[in-house]
């Protein structure tokens, strides 16, 4: 039987503490990925609790990420968003967050509405390496190649990359998505769906980071049969939840 799991690291790095590894050879990688260039990805952010990097996320305004629900559940008052650095050991900086906006119907039912808003104390100072990224109103065309960037393991229970890591991978449509899970109902029309082969694909710590098409955000890293086991990947289709989250930028400015 497969067994979903949300790609998030941040109760595991609270339940380890001190024993949570870290690959500083840059040699694995999002699971069969490679590291990013610098300022290849000036939206990426990291979601940082007590003991390093939990999951990912995107600026998409001047005070304001999106990331995964997933990712806000739970013990983060003391979370801080890091911008601006591939290096989850040196340079960018730190913001700290003054708001959670969680989807209303997350997990109802499971796995479904995935998706969550942190608005930010201070408004961002941008840079060649901070940069917002714009969402997209659009459904992904057939057979496009999307891009993935996360600190994510790099093997399930594996290391996680200090390097930022990038990864191009195919696009799935929904039903085909749903259909290679057997039909399962934890697969709904607010996700969008990736997959290459066994070996390539999301893991833990990359959940809530951006999956981007032709340098829009198109998909929020929500859950997988881990890690890269030859079954798709499902983010949050950012084009499904563009009302939802330009209502609630402007509500709450």
């Amino acid at each position: 039987m497969k067994v979903f799991l949300v790609f998030c690291s941040f109760l595991i790095a609270s339940a380890l503490g001190s024993f949570l590894q870290y690959d500083d050879k840059y040699i694995n990688r999002v699971v069969g990925g490679q590291e990013a260039k610098p300022g290849s990805a000036p939206y990426q952010v990291s979601l940082q609790g007590l003991f390093g990097h939990s999951c990912g996320g995107a600026i998409i305004g001047d005070q304001w990420v999106l990331t995964a629900a997933h990712c806000v559940q739970g013990s983060v008052s003391g979370m801080q968003v890091l911008v601006g650095t591939n290096s989850l050991k040196e340079g960018g900086r730190k913001y700290k967050p003054s708001k959670f906006i969680v989807h209303s119907r997350y997990n109802k039912p499971q796995f479904h509405n995935d998706i969550a808003l942190i608005k930010l104390t201070d408004k961002i100072q941008f840079s060649d390496d901070i940069k917002v990224i714009g969402y997209s109103e659009k459904v992904v065309p057939v057979n496009s190649t999307l891009v993935l960037t996360g600190w994510g393991r790099t093997s399930t229970n594996g290391p996680i990359p200090t390097k930022l890591q990038t990864i191009e991978l195919n696009y799935v449509p929904y039903e085909e998505c749903r259909k290679l899970h057997g039909d399962s109902e934890d697969v709904d029309i607010g996700h969008i769906c990736t997959l290459n082969k066994v070996g390539e694909g999301a893991c833990n710590g990359d959940s809530g980071g951006p999956l981007t098409y032709n340098g829009k955000l198109v998909g929020v890293v929500n859950f997988g049969v881990p890690c890269a086991r030859g079954y798709p990947d499902a983010y949050a289709r950012v084009s499904y939840y563009h009302d939802w989250i330009r209502t609630n930028i402007k509500n709450n400015s």
